[in-house]
């Protein structure tokens, strides 16, 4: 055996990738392992063959070519079989596929061994002494060509398999891609080129060199960068199906990689994304800069400004990190929470709602306690006292003013219980017709006339143009009513209560103005909050705060607003508008 230096580099090469193709079966997965086994195969070959170029024997020369024949045997089945896992064809994966793929090889193995027997693989083997050191030349058999047949139809089904399966890749994997379809052809090529005679060294095969090569560049790429380590295809399958919009940022926050549910998220097209910063997508917002100079795990809620309206997002930012914590890039993953956040809202409304009612309630139970049950317990007593002689019908007759006094409240309060209840326990049912709204208040004016001048207030009404109007009759009169009650109780001798009515364009307003006590910023925000509260009046008349809630409630059911102006100790101001026709 003599050493030359072609069989120098191949046995140098041939060790470096059989080391690296070692450290790769053991380190990385088991789509890239058949990667790594078919590197392996390509340096037994390479090895063997170093060996051969430095025999003088022929004896010495078949020797090392039926171990070369392992690795040339095995190379492009493991090949194949890596190109269909690493694919995601693993259905084509089957024992019976297995051993097509792994007999031919096995048969073609046990055929170079038995050679000299049948002769059917190599037809004649001989030394070639004409070049600077010893060759083996041979003559191929048939069998040679069914080996070579099943060699190539293996390299281009793996090469056909990877182009159609990558071929519309995403570009974060077209180098990739190409280099695995590099890696496939360039070691071949060299093959092609010595079987149709091109040989500038004799009978030295030049393959071996080209797959060594190419493949200690491929081994480096796979440890150093963990290249191929995440499938594609894998990758494809998962992002397709996650629900959730995903952008994968570099270390300078430029978009490299993006799935397709992100498009639904921004509702538009993402592709051109690629390359750019998050300014090109959300335009310069110093929130995502924060967040991103953070590089850690954050969950943070967002909104955004898109075609179809606002948008509520929940976006998780995730930091990208290699085996030693070095920072790669950050994975931001969207949500789309616009309907979550919409029936949380509308679960707190209720519950505050829910809250309020159950306030009023309790309210109402106090009232019907304390309001109704005093009053008539009293007039109980008064006519008890009198049946019984204890009080003259003098003295029952001074007291009637009273009696009265407190029997307008209670008349009010039950008319307004009455009205609080139907609609709290079977909804309320507008019946909206057209109707003289000067007439209803003019009536309203009538009832509390007694009443003013009992108290020395002047009650009147100012109406300008066609009050002609479209609502529910009762509800408008319940609530006009109540305003017209508390703007008394609230006033006092010499003071003033004027209802004005004045026609618009499309309504008409209802304003309900005094010059009495007035009320506090605290209070007039509880009235402008729905919130119920009790009052007392300028003569201690009492009050329970549910009219007001009644107001409220049936202007807006009447397409109206209610709006409130007082100040302290000046007088308050009640106002709202009513539709003249059916709104549509």
């Amino acid at each position: 055996m003599e050493l030359n230096i072609f069989s120098v580099t191949l046995l140098v090469s041939g060790i470096i990738v059989a080391a690296i193709s070692t450290v790769i079966i053991y380190r990385l997965g088991n789509a890239v392992r058949w990667f790594a086994f078919t590197m392996l195969f390509v340096s037994i070959w390479a090895l063997a063959y170093g060996f051969e170029l430095s025999s003088k024997r022929l004896e010495a020369m078949l020797f090392w070519i039926k171990i070369e024949y392992i690795g040339i045997a095995l190379a492009p089945g493991t090949w194949l079989w890596f190109c269909l896992r690493y694919t995601g064809m693993e259905h084509y994966t089957r024992p019976k596929i297995a051993f097509l793929v792994f007999g031919i090889p096995a048969l073609t193995f046990l055929m170079v061994l038995t050679n000299e027997f049948h002769h059917l693989h190599y037809r004649e083997v001989m030394v070639d002494n004409s070049g600077p050191f010893p060759l083996l030349a041979i003559k191929a058999g048939p069998y040679y060509f069914i080996h070579l047949s099943f060699f190539y139809i293996s390299l281009f089904t793996g090469i056909i398999i990877l182009f159609y399966k990558f071929k519309n890749a995403d570009p974060i994997f077209k180098k990739q891609n190409n280099l695995l379809l590099l890696a496939g052809l360039f070691p071949w090529a060299f093959n092609i080129v010595y079987i149709l005679g091109f040989r500038p060294f004799g009978h030295i095969d030049l393959t071996p060199y080209a797959f060594l090569f190419m493949y200690i560049f491929v081994g480096i790429a796979l440890i150093r960068f963990d290249l191929f380590s995440i499938k594609p295809i894998a990758r494809d399958k998962v992002f397709e199906v996650i629900s959730k919009g995903i952008l994968v940022l570099d270390p300078n926050s430029r978009v490299i990689d993006f799935n397709p549910y992100m498009e639904k998220i921004l509702e538009q097209p993402v592709s051109n994304f690629i390359g750019r910063g998050l300014e090109y997508i959300f335009g310069n917002s110093s929130e995502f800069e924060a967040h991103l100079s953070h590089k850690e795990k954050i969950n943070v809620e967002s909104s955004l400004n898109l075609t179809s309206g606002q948008k509520d997002i929940a976006i998780e930012y995730v930091p990208i990190k290699d085996k030693k914590g070095g920072f790669l890039g950050m994975m931001l993953i969207f949500e789309d929470i616009t309907e979550k956040k919409t029936i949380e809202n509308q679960i707190k409304k209720q519950a505050e709602e829910l809250k309020n009612l159950n306030s009023l309630k309790d309210k109402l139970f106090t009232i019907i306690s304390h309001d109704l049950k005093g009053p008539i317990f009293g007039i109980r007593e008064l006519i008890k006292l009198s049946f019984e002689g204890v009080i003259s019908q003098k003295e029952f007759l001074d007291i009637l003013p009273e009696i009265n006094k407190n029997m307008d409240s209670v008349s009010i309060l039950l008319e307004n219980l009455l009205a609080w209840t139907s609609s709290q326990l079977k909804g309320e049912y507008l019946e909206k017709q057209i109707f003289e709204l000067d007439k209803l208040v003019e009536q309203q004016i009538s009832l509390f006339e007694k009443k003013t001048q009992e108290k020395g207030i002047t009650l009147s009404l100012q109406k300008y143009g066609n009050l002609q109007v479209f609502a529910d009759k009762n509800m408008i009169d319940l609530a006009i009513r109540n305003l017209i009650s508390n703007a008394i109780k609230f006033s006092g001798k010499g003071d003033l209560v004027t209802v004005f009515l004045k026609e618009n364009k499309e309504n008409v307003t209802v304003k309900i103005k005094d010059t009495g006590l007035g009320i506090s910023e605290e209070n007039l925000e509880k009235l402008r909050k729905r919130e119920s509260f009790t009052t007392i009046g300028k003569n201690k008349e009492s009050g329970t705060g549910l009219g007001m809630l009644l107001v409220h409630d049936y202007v807006i059911k009447n397409q109206g607003e209610l709006k409130i102006q007082s100040q302290l100790g000046k007088g308050s101001e009640f106002s709202f508008s009513i539709p003249k026709r059916e709104q549509l």
